[in-house]
This record gives C-alpha cells, structure tokens and sequence, in this order.
C-alpha cells in the first residue's frame, strides 16, 4: 500500500533524505512520489520559509476547508506565524511528521488551538499520477 511508505518517515529536524524528514520534507517526498512535482527544499530553512518561498513564487494558491482535495497541503498557524504543514488526505485526515514522532495519519481537528489553512498546488492533477488508478490523490 502507498501509504507504508510514509509511516516508515520518522521526524528530522530539517530532514531531506527519506526516511528521515521534517515535516515540510514529507510534502516534498509526497509530492515528488506521488504527483511527480518536484518541490525545492529549503534544507538551510525552516519550513515557514520553505513554505513562504514556495507560496511566493506562485506555487500554491490557497483554497477553502470546503474545496480541499486530497493531496493539497495544509498550513497550521499559531499567532499569525506557520509552524507545520501536512498533507490533506480527505475525509478529515492529514498525513504529518511531529517532534520526536514517525509519520501518522491523524484527524486534522487533532491540532487544536491552531488555525488551518488549506493550498493547492498550482500544477497538480491526477494527470501527474503515474497511475491515477492507484494514486492516493
């Protein structure tokens, strides 16, 4: 199954190299997986400025909880400021990497007192499935 290969990440602060991935280092290992989209990675960043990049240079646009399709990233926010993103995989769930923690699939309402935002990548599809029938998006 698809989803195996994203439980055996286990959490690395700045992670890039699979299996051992920050949070924002599972987007781009999704990604590049799965939808065949190549992410830059901002290894001397931290994932608020690997994600600001991104959102800068026209790579995401942000879509509403209601619109989400699997495969779009959410954002979480405390005060105003990004601290973590995950990858949405419908009915309510994400797939994410936490502190000291493997990849997990959760309920997003898990993250409590945090305010989500949701984005689509500007160029994904099921077309960039290598197999649309047995893409997890």
């Amino acid at each position: 199954m698809w989803l195996n290969h994203y439980l055996l990440i286990r959490h690395t602060p700045n992670g890039r190299k699979y299996p051992f991935l920050d949070c924002w280092g599972l987007v781009i290992e999704f990604y590049r997986r799965e939808l065949g989209i190549e992410l830059d990675d901002y290894t001397d960043f931290s994932i608020k400025d690997g994600y600001e990049k991104e959102s800068e240079r026209g790579g995401f646009m942000e879509v509403s909880g209601s619109e989400a399709e699997k495969g779009d990233v959410i954002a979480f926010f405390r005060h105003g400021q990004i601290f973590h993103v995950a990858v949405y995989l419908g009915r309510g769930e994400m797939l994410h990497t936490g502190l000291n923690r493997h990849a997990r699939v959760e309920k997003i309402k898990s993250m409590q007192f945090v305010e989500s935002r949701f984005y689509r990548y500007r160029d994904i599809s099921l077309t960039a499935c290598p197999e649309p029938q047995n893409c997890p998006c």
